[in-house]
């Protein structure tokens, strides 16, 4: 296992999920990862954008719980196959070493716009957080013909695949993109024969991260324990 990088002190911050709260991290930057690092890192709770890499450490507070699917045992329902089945008109490219263009990043500003509390951050930000040298950074590309449709980043290896961030085009909402694009990474990490699909934090109170249990059988981690 390679992991290369140092720690950054620990911040506090208003909470981005709950109101009312403080959120507290403990934070790395990485510079050089293999698949067997980052696959220890995402299994004990880490996320990360790009080489920034933190994990919630709140005081009295244990909401933010890490969630992933094995998807071996993930059966489709009825609904989920009438969502795939409603978007197999769209292209579907699983990219690998994804390279960033103003496309992708229009599409990223348009989705942050939706959430007016959050700042769009600079082109330059956006590239650090999503198109790292890691081998493990993938792409998965959604269109309509020539219209791109959604972008979810992910981290790929041979035994997990993650989702660190979607976003997409609102005039396509009738389609549920958010939704196609976790079933067609769960039917990716199938077909390479992976083990997990990571979901990041499940939260139960915040409704942009609650429909995460929709996704069954899923796993949370708990004490350092899978469940």
């Amino acid at each position: 296992m390679q992991i290369e990088g140092y720690q950054l002190e620990k911040t506090d911050s208003n909470c981005p999920y709950l109101e009312d709260r403080l959120f507290s991290s403990k934070n790395f930057i990485i510079n050089l990862i293999d698949e067997e690092g980052l696959e220890s890192l995402l299994g004990s709770g880490y996320r990360h954008f790009g080489e920034y890499f933190f994990k919630p450490q709140c005081n009295d507070c244990n909401e933010c719980r890490p969630i992933r699917v094995p998807v071996k045992d993930f059966l489709f329902s009825r609904s989920e196959k009438r969502v795939i089945n409603k978007n197999n008109k769209f292209i579907i490219k699983f990219i690998e070493k994804p390279v960033p263009n103003l496309s992708y990043f229009n599409l990223y500003k348009e989705h942050k716009r939706r959430f007016k509390e959050q700042e769009v951050e600079s082109y330059e930000n956006w590239v650090s957080s999503f198109f790292s040298n890691f081998k493990s950074n993938h792409l998965m590309e959604i269109r309509d013909g020539e219209i791109l449709v959604g972008v979810t980043h992910l981290d790929v290896t041979s035994k997990i695949v993650s989702a660190v961030y979607c976003y997409w085009n609102e005039n396509y909402s009738s389609y549920s993109p958010g939704k196609f694009s976790i079933l067609k990474g769960i039917q990716y990490a199938v077909e390479i024969g992976a083990e997990y699909y990571y979901l990041g934090y499940y939260i139960k109170d915040n409704k942009h991260m609650s429909y995460k249990a929709n996704y069954k059988p899923y796993q949370l981690l708990k004490d350092g324990v899978w469940q």
